[in-house]
This record gives structure tokens, sequence and C-alpha cells, in this order.
């Protein structure tokens, strides 16, 4: 067991994101956790990072979820890396699931996709990995990027068939993070998603990815209160507060 555990975080926020989804889900997981993060933030906009963040710069500018491929650099910072989109809400500490991924994983670590979208059960949306691992994926796409525009599938169903070995965490931890849309809503009306009105105690990460947006989701206990529970310091940069 690793007892003093030090790690990067990582969060990529460009395009239309606001900043402010960076800034909360980085001060909530410092506030949950006991590991030594230090946090980063791979931006087009690093005048926007605060004292929440190193900002880092995109070396391959691709736009939307492409601009994650960014975060297999060779010049990335050292050491293990978890990766989170910026639209998962933090619910509880996850430190023992984290120093199992480290213990457990080769090449890279994820949780499996929640559709196993196009057939791919890689999902980009949490990464575990040691900087260095991944150097031939990175340099990979940063020949083909010029040429991705309209793939079909996007980031993850790229990266899935070109990793050699993937650790799926939800086979050891399947409450680790579900899926808002697609895990934990009821679908039994075709063309029709009822969000929970509760989440299940057990689940530490809710993911929010999609539209509607985190603040668009309010109305909903646990998305207000999750979203609301570290404030940003600085400025919104557009979002209003639930």
């Amino acid at each position: 067991m690793v007892k003093h555990m030090k790690m990067n975080f990582i969060t990529v926020c460009t395009d239309t994101y606001p900043m402010i989804y960076a800034e909360k889900i980085t001060r909530r997981l410092v506030e949950l956790s006991n590991i030594n993060f230090d946090c980063y933030c791979l931006t087009d906009r690093p005048d926007e990072v605060g004292d929440w963040a190193t900002p880092l710069p995109l070396t391959i500018k691709a736009g939307g979820w492409w601009n994650k491929l960014n975060l297999f650099s060779p010049d990335m910072p050292e050491g293990w890396n978890l990766y989170l989109d910026i639209d998962i809400l933090l619910k509880t500490n996850f430190d023992n699931e984290l120093r199992w991924a480290v213990q457990n994983t080769q090449q890279i670590a994820c949780i499996s996709d929640a559709i196993n979208w196009l057939d791919n059960k890689f999902s980009s949306s949490l990464m575990i990995f040691k900087t260095g691992a991944l150097d031939d994926l990175y340099y990979d796409f940063q020949s083909a990027h010029k040429d991705l525009d309209g793939f079909v599938g996007g980031d993850q169903v790229w990266m899935g068939p070109r990793l050699k070995s993937v650790t799926y965490i939800d086979e050891e931890f399947p409450f680790l993070k579900h899926n808002l849309k697609h895990d934990l809503s009821d679908k039994t009306d075709p063309g029709y998603i009822k969000l929970p009105k509760i989440i299940p105690s057990k689940v530490k990460m809710i993911d929010c990815g999609g539209d509607p947006r985190v603040e668009d989701l309010c109305v909903l206990p646990y998305v207000k209160k999750y979203w609301e529970q570290i404030e940003p310091k600085g400025k919104n940069h557009g979002v209003i507060a639930c």
C-alpha cells in the first residue's frame, strides 16, 4: 500500500467550457483527498487559471475532446497523473481506488464506457497513467490530428484500439463512477430520460457529461449540492452558480 502517494491532477478546459468547471473540480478533489496532488490545467486560456492550478499549454491545438491527447505529451509533468472530465461531480473520497490503480496499471487505467460507444470499452472521462507511458500515442496523434476532423466516435474510439494494456477500475470498484444519463437514469420511455432524484450512496462520482450541462441540472438536489460544494475564488466567467 502506498501511504504517502503523490500524483498530478490535470484538467483540460478549452473551447466553450468556462474555467469555473476546472476550478470547481480541482478544489473539490483537493478538499476530499489525502493524496498530495500537484494540480494543472491544460487550456487555451491560461490567463483564467488562478492559484488553484498551474496552466499548461496545448502543444497540439485540435479542438474539443481531441485536446485530451495533449495529456500524453512527454513534456507533461513527471509522475502519475489523474485526469477527470470537468463535468464530473465528486461525492466522496476515492483515494483507495487511486492507490489500487497505480499499483495495478501497466499502461493506463479508466472506467468502462457507459454505453460501450461504437463497441469501444475504453473511456477517456477518467484516466490514470504515468507520464512517458503513452509517448507513442501522442506522436501518432501529432501526425494524424489534421486528418481526424469528423472521425466518428471521437478521441476515445480513436485511442482505444491503439492501447496495448488497459486496466478497467470498475471491474474492481463498480461504484467509483456512474454516468448520470446512462447508468443512473430511467430510460424505459423511448426518446425520454428521467433523471433520478437520489443517487445510490455507494457511487463516488457522478458523470454529468453531455447536454444539459451541470449548471443546467441544479434542479436536482445532488447536483446542486456537489456543484456548490467548492465556491470558486475568482471570476465565474459567465456561469451563474446554482
